[in-house]
């Protein structure tokens, strides 16, 4: 979570949320006249990065609608911990930024109000289709496509070339931990342990597209045997302790080499003190028989709820968030890249991704997160089992399986 613009501070107790102890926060927004009929309640993680949009549709509406902004928990598992509790007990919130992976779950849960069906052709016109494809459900479109984006790898200056590592194309996992050894650098993870293995599960079957029963599957044959050896040779090689919160923030300190992670990070606060120095390359590719770099794929959609008071109003203000001019502002708010396939090609998003062409086909071959309901419980299921990385051994797939397969047949977690 970046610094930038924010607004309220959650209450933390021993690293998790309290319930019911986030605070709502108007964040850039004016305070409403006693006359305005609607104010919406935005649910929404790093909000003070988004006032700025906030504010803007709101004077928009012309009095329609005030926006107020609710700071989400920045951990992915407490942002859905909290949201499901927050929608189930039917919590005042008007607007919902839904990670990808939750989608299904919150959707089978009817815990979403349906898209009306004359606006959910123009939330998903001109899309990019993999953003559209993690907003849908059952052939349905359950929410907007917001902002949705690749992991790539990210290095300093000539650290690459020193390494003995040609950029030009994707490098394997194994050979970017060797050249890190080698100039005596680290390579940082960004995201979670799930990301990780699920994109090198994917790169090693080489299917993007695994559901959650595929993915289980491949987990206990030779794709998991594959990705284990990756995180094994990682580990062994003491070049960075895996997926890691700070991964950004050791990079861009003495010493730091390569970093794994969104490509949003690019424009992140962390990075600003080495971002003249930053070049971006495709993501890591599982091993020397992969055809193709499976970048992970995430990112957030807008949804309003079930129990939201005033839904067509809720829904114009979706319509606004996700307009053309509203993506032009997250994209130099944030660095998140835009859903509007048009935008991608702008020179805003050209400039602050500095290699357009390898987002392009991360965006295009990237290991998007299943849409189904018991995605979290796969997420559950690798993040026990594959940590600590040092402890990751050849039976690590076959025990993340057996754990993913006794939460999916409802064993208690």
């Amino acid at each position: 979570m970046t610094s930038r613009g924010r607004a309220c501070v959650v209450a933390v107790t021993a690293g998790a949320i309290v319930m019911g102890s986030l605070a709502s926060c108007a964040v850039g927004t004016s305070d409403a006249d006693s006359g305005d009929p609607s104010t919406l309640r935005w649910y929404v993680q790093d909000a003070g990065s988004y006032a700025a949009i906030a504010r803007a549709c709101s004077d928009a509406s012309e009095g329609a609608f005030r926006i107020e902004l609710v700071e989400a928990p920045a951990d992915p598992q407490e942002r859905r911990t909290d949201l499901v509790q927050r929608l189930r007990t039917g919590d005042d919130l008007d607007l919902v930024g839904v990670d990808t992976s939750a989608i299904g779950e919150l959707a089978a849960a009817e815990l979403l109000a349906p898209v009306p069906g004359d606006l959910a052709g123009d939330l998903a016109d001109g899309r990019t289709e993999p953003s559209v494809a993690a907003a849908t459900v059952d052939g349905s479109l359950v929410a907007a496509p917001w902002w949705y984006e690749p992991q790539v790898l990210l290095h300093r200056g000539s650290v690459a070339e020193r390494a003995g590592l040609d950029m030009t194309e994707a490098v394997t996992w194994d050979l970017l931990s060797a050249g890190a050894s080698r100039v005596g650098g680290s390579v940082q993870v960004a995201g979670s342990t799930a990301d990780w293995v699920r994109a090198l599960v994917a790169g090693a079957a080489d299917d993007p597209d695994l559901g959650v029963d595929a993915l289980v599957s491949a987990l206990d044959g030779p794709a998991g045997t594959a990705a284990a050896s990756v995180v094994r040779t990682f580990a062994a090689s003491s070049i960075g302790p895996g997926p890691s919160p700070d991964a950004a923030v050791t990079f861009a300190g003495p010493g730091g080499s390569f970093l794994v992670g969104p490509v949003s990070l690019v424009a992140s606060d962390a990075l600003a003190p080495v971002r003249a120095e930053l070049r971006v390359a495709p993501y890591p590719l599982t091993s020397s028989t992969s055809t193709t770099s499976r970048s992970p794929l995430s990112g957030t959609a807008l949804a309003v709820p079930a129990s939201a008071a005033d839904p067509e109003t809720a829904f114009q203000a979706v319509t606004c968030l996700t307009a053309a001019p509203a993506q032009q502002t997250l994209v130099a708010a944030t660095g998140h890249l835009p859903t509007l396939s048009d935008l991608l090609t702008s020179t805003a998003v050209a400039e602050l991704v500095i290699s357009p062409e390898v987002v392009a086909s991360a965006l295009a071959d990237g290991a998007p997160e299943p849409a189904a309901p018991t995605t979290h419980l796969l997420e559950q299921a690798i993040d026990t089992t594959w940590a600590p990385l040092a402890a990751v051994g050849p039976d690590t797939p076959a025990r993340s399986a057996a754990e993913a397969r006794r939460l999916l047949d409802g064993g208690l977690s």
